[in-house]
């Protein structure tokens, strides 16, 4: 997953397409390490029907450069209002959601793992993330370079299962896209585009 940020002045927007998940986020960044951006999005399973609009802050908390890889760590602060429906009964409760990331990548392997702490009223949905993959083979910045990823993630009440979604990545300059479809026959697209 890559973080909503990449250069001083940068807008980055982001959206998430699938059967039980759609999110629209744009951001700004105010420094190479800081972003501020607003986030739509809804969630939906096991009786559950989440609506929410936040605001988050983002900082890259730490981050490694070494000559064929990159390291990073970076946390999410964010704070909304959701629309919680279980059962035909709804209610808009305000939340606090801090997430914390870590990813390591070369220009040939992906590793991404990360948490969302989602606490709304006596509701738990936390979410919890894990992304590993390898490119096909090296490109220089001009060209699209393809990778294989294989995705697992889990939200507490909305599913009883965990979520695997084998995908393919295509990034191209500053425009990233990912097509997959899960286990479970769910197709899912993430596209992101930084100016």
């Amino acid at each position: 997953m890559a973080a909503p940020m990449s250069y001083k002045g940068s807008n980055t927007t982001m959206i998430d397409l699938s059967q039980h998940y759609s999110k629209i986020d744009t951001s700004y960044a105010l420094t190479a390490k800081d972003a501020l951006g607003l986030k739509l999005f809804q969630a939906k399973g096991e009786g559950y029907k989440l609506t929410g609009e936040e605001f988050y802050y983002l900082r890259r908390l730490h981050r490694i450069n070494a000559v064929e890889s990159q390291t990073n760590l970076w946390l999410f602060l964010g704070a909304g209002i959701m629309d919680v429906k279980k059962n035909n009964r709804s209610d808009d409760q305000a939340y606090v959601s801090p997430t914390i990331q870590a990813d390591y990548e070369t220009r040939r392997l992906y590793i991404m793992g990360s948490y969302q702490l989602m606490r709304v009223a006596h509701d738990n949905f936390d979410t919890s993330k894990f992304k590993a993959g390898f490119s096909f083979y090296k490109t220089s910045y001009e060209e699209t370079q393809p990778w294989f990823i294989l995705e697992f993630s889990h939200t507490n009440s909305v599913s009883e299962k965990l979520e695997i979604v084998p995908t393919l990545r295509l990034i191209n300059k500053a425009l990233y896209f990912e097509a997959g479809i899960s286990t479970a026959g769910d197709p899912k697209l993430h596209l992101m585009y930084t100016f």
